[in-house]
Formats: C-alpha cells, structure tokens, sequence
C-alpha cells in the first residue's frame, strides 16, 4: 500500500497549517526613492510662489459686502452660472471668503463661503509646509504621498458641494 505525504506531524513538508497564511519572502527594502531633482526646485518654488501671489491678491482685495464678486475687481466676468441660475455656482464666494481671511475677518469669511475658508486654511498651511519639504530635498511628489493630502482634498471636495447643495435648496 503506497503512502499519501504527510500533511502535518514530524518528517511533514513546512507549509501553511490550516488557518494561516504563509511566510512572505522577504521582498527587500522596496523600491529606491527618487533623488532630489533640479525640476524639484523648480516645481517647489513655483508653488509657492503661486500660493503666495494668490495669497497677495487676496488681501489686496476689497471684500465684497454681498458675499460673492469680488473676483470682478481682477477684471475677470461676473460668474455665468449665477447669471445664468440665479443661484451661485459651487465656487461662488470663494475670492471673497479669502479675501475676508486675509483681512482678519474669519467668521464673516465662514459665513460667506464655508469651503472657501477651508481652502484658505489648507492653502496657506500647505505655503508654510513647502519650504520645509524643500530644505529637507523630499522630491517634489512627495506631497501627494503625506497621510494628511487625500483625506484633505476628499473633506475639501465634500465640503464644496455640501455648501453648494445647502445653497441652492436655500
């Protein structure tokens, strides 16, 4: 009579007993990061720079009293949406909640476009963070891997619409 292998007990081939999963392999550090760059320089400073002259606009900016149209006094059209609906757009207010911000005035920036001032909140932490991330040569794509950048851009993406739905059932 021909024996079957033995499954389990001593003189048994090592494998998964049942109910576990099997040793992994050691895979190795995983693949090399990426050496800092010249085009991340560029990429970091011109990021911040941009931050910063959208930073710079905003508190040059008079604050419209209505809540939305500041934008008008960079020359650009009144929002087409609004003009159209008579209902404000998603990103209706949104210069005027910053321009608010960088005036001092945060709870009337809320009350004008809650997301706005949320945008405003991770636009300016983000100008402070890129300095950082810099000095410390992380490549520029970094960014998008930090724990706190997907749940901000998703609670930034799901703020902007709940403020829109509140508005237009308003």
């Amino acid at each position: 009579m021909k024996r079957s292998p033995t499954t389990s007990g001593p003189g048994a081939p090592p494998g998964p007993s049942a109910g576990t999963n099997p040793p992994r392999a050691a895979e190795g550090p995983g693949p090399k990061p990426r050496r800092f760059a010249f085009w991340d320089h560029l990429l970091y400073g011109f990021c911040w720079l941009g931050f910063l002259a959208v930073l710079g606009v905003a508190r040059w900016l008079r604050p419209e009293s209505a809540g939305l149209g500041t934008h008008t006094e960079l020359g650009l059209p009144p929002c087409g949406f609004y003009e159209a609906f008579h209902k404000p757009c998603p990103s209706c207010g949104m210069t005027t909640s910053f321009a608010w911000m960088l005036h001092g005035h945060p709870i009337t920036a809320i009350q004008t476009q809650p997301a706005g001032a949320g945008l405003f909140l991770a636009t300016l932490c983000a100008w402070f963070y890129l300095p950082v991330a810099w000095t410390k040569r992380r490549p520029f794509e970094h960014l998008f891997d930090l724990p706190v950048f997907l749940p901000t851009v998703v609670a930034l993406i799901v703020l902007i619409l709940v403020v829109w739905a509140w508005r237009l059932l308003a």
